[in-house]
């Protein structure tokens, strides 16, 4: 199921503002998972290791809203800004499940879930046919799960959830809950605190610029030069 919804206005003259709503529902996605996963440290098929099964076992929910406001070219300038709010939630697209006897642990915010994106981008036309124009980009941190890295469940993979946490809960705006989780089961296994500023973000932000200047060569033919710097700030 996919729906989209949109309207335009027009502010003023070379000015207008741009809404859309778009809402899409995924159901009966192809994921695998061990059926076999043991249930106190016993498999439920005795004799039997990991079972892998495919089947339609997951879904992926996505909702967003876009504005974006454009300024078409007039009195030598134009710009365009857009943002993004975006929510991802699903089951861990079509990765294998780390929580096969706990279904809930794999519902979460999808793993390329950014809820924030703002592009915004410009030109002006200088003297001299010189065009300085730029693009400012930036997102939000995705969410990452937290990994014991040791066998929990006895099923043969070391990729189990740190107790009392689910699937990409983290930057979610509940890191500290979160953190506090983590460092318990870490203090149980003798094993160092983490701090709050360890947590790494994927935080994306980029400046590119461009400066091109024209020139005429006469009989209706021009040649442009162009230089452009790709994220300015680093």
């Amino acid at each position: 199921l996919t729906g989209t919804f949109g309207v335009s206005r027009e502010l003023a003259a070379n000015l207008a503002l741009h809404v859309d709503a778009v809402i899409s529902r995924t159901d009966n996605m192809n994921q695998r998972a061990d059926i076999n996963t043991p249930v106190n440290g016993v498999r439920p098929m005795a004799g039997w290791g990991q079972i892998r099964q495919y089947a339609s076992r997951g879904f992926h929910d996505y909702d967003a809203l876009y504005v974006r406001l454009d300024k078409r070219l007039s009195n030598r300038h134009q710009y365009a800004i857009s943002y993004t709010l975006a929510k991802e939630t699903n089951t861990g697209g079509t990765g294998e499940w780390r929580a096969f006897n706990d279904p809930a642990l794999e519902v979460g915010p999808g793993d390329q879930d950014r809820r924030h994106t703002i592009v915004a981008s410009g030109a002006v036309l200088l003297p001299y046919d010189i065009t300085l124009g730029g693009v400012w980009n930036y997102r939000t941190s995705r969410p990452f799960s937290a990994l014991a890295g040791r066998d929990l469940d006895a099923n043969g993979r070391n990729s189990d959830y740190v107790p009392g946490t689910s699937r990409a809960v983290f930057n979610r705006g509940n890191n500290e809950e979160n953190l506090a989780l983590v460092n318990a089961w870490r203090a149980s296994q003798g094993l160092g605190t983490i701090s709050l500023g360890q947590i790494v973000t994927d935080e994306y932000q980029t400046f590119d610029a461009r400066v091109s200047k024209s020139f005429a060569l006469g009989g209706g033919q021009r040649v442009e030069l162009v230089a452009q710097v790709f994220n300015l700030f680093g």
